[in-house]
């Protein structure tokens, strides 16, 4: 006969229902206790039969996990953060890319809620509603990082970070630095992060009486970056001090400058958006805005399980803050 709950119960010195808690996050569990379970468990090797709980609790301990670009470090961070939680309190978590294209968003929400999971854990990355996502929150929890679109219904709670504060960082940065002429090259049109990132640039630049050159980017990727860079360094051939919505945009503008004969800080400061570990590999290193990458990760998905565990007052609306990495990419005018 296999290992049951009461063999885990025995070795950590609980009852068989604070081990059902710790397993399913229906009560709370202390952080202790839980540990200390979660180490028998391990040891025991112990596997609860999924099958059997889902039928008692009317849950399969599964997170829908819906992302725009896989391919994107930021995302794969951010899937990795909530699998290291989520996996922590005994749950899986089913991934799906959307490869930026909203037919196939749609369909991969629809597949997850036909999968039973718990909660939608979803990152959108077109700014068009989605019906599949409205018509999901009507039947689970969802819980929307990065971007919260206005047309996510009032049940989706949300989790970001302050756009506007960190496009204020890049700008009081370069200014602090001498830069007199400065450009923005934001993010795809209609995403929340891109307008914030941008109106935070822009309302510092100005009140510091500079008039930001803006430029937007079709998409958050480095080939969008190289294409939005070639431009704007010819045609404003006088910029010193970029700012880039995020660090795969920075890195397409870097590798334009370097083709156009502008050397990185001393020709052209830049500034990206997001802290991912892709930033330190250049040379020079990127300055950027860094993304608590760790905690939205974990928030998301502590989030997730407690609204599938029907806990009440949550904070459904979390907006966490950014701070200014300073690394190689930005120097003083001379």
């Amino acid at each position: 006969m296999g290992l049951t709950i009461r063999d885990v119960a025995r070795a950590a010195g609980v009852s068989p229902s604070t081990v059902s808690h710790a397993l399913s996050g229906k009560r709370t569990v202390s952080a202790t206790t839980r540990a200390r379970i979660e180490r028998v468990i391990e040891e025991l090797g112990y596997r609860p039969n999924q099958v059997a709980a889902s039928m008692t609790t009317g849950r399969t301990l599964t997170l829908g996990m819906l992302v725009p670009d896989i391919a994107n470090p930021y995302f794969g961070q951010l899937v990795a953060n909530v699998e290291r939680t989520a996996g922590a309190r005994g749950y899986t978590v089913v991934v799906g890319s959307s490869e930026l294209d909203a037919e196939l968003e749609a369909r991969h929400v629809r597949r997850l809620v036909d999968r039973q999971v718990d909660a939608l854990v979803y990152l959108g990355g077109t700014d068009a509603p989605n019906p599949a996502v409205v018509d999901a929150a009507r039947q689970r929890p969802v819980v929307a990082v990065d971007e919260p679109f206005s047309w996510l219904p009032e049940s989706a709670a949300t989790i970001t970070v302050d756009n506007r504060v960190g496009g204020m960082l890049a700008a009081q940065h370069l200014i602090g630095l001498g830069h007199e002429r400065l450009a923005v090259v934001a993010g795809p049109a209609g995403l929340p992060t891109a307008r914030d990132r941008t109106a935070g640039f822009v309302d510092a630049a100005e009140r510091a009486g500079r008039e930001p050159v803006v430029r937007s980017a079709d998409n958050y990727t480095v080939d969008a970056g190289r294409r939005v860079g070639a431009t704007l360094l010819t045609t404003d051939a006088d910029v010193t001090g970029v700012f880039c919505a995020n660090d795969l945009i920075a890195l397409g503008v870097m590798q334009v400058a370097a083709e156009l004969g502008r050397r990185v800080p001393s020709d052209l400061a830049l500034v990206g958006f997001d802290d991912m570990f892709v930033s330190t590999l250049v040379t020079p290193a990127l300055t950027t805005v860094r993304q608590p990458l760790d905690r939205i990760g974990r928030e998301a998905a502590e989030l997730a399980i407690a609204l599938a565990a029907g806990e009440s007052g949550l904070t459904m609306r979390r907006v966490l803050p950014v701070d200014l990495v300073v690394r190689g990419s930005t120097a003083a005018r001379t």
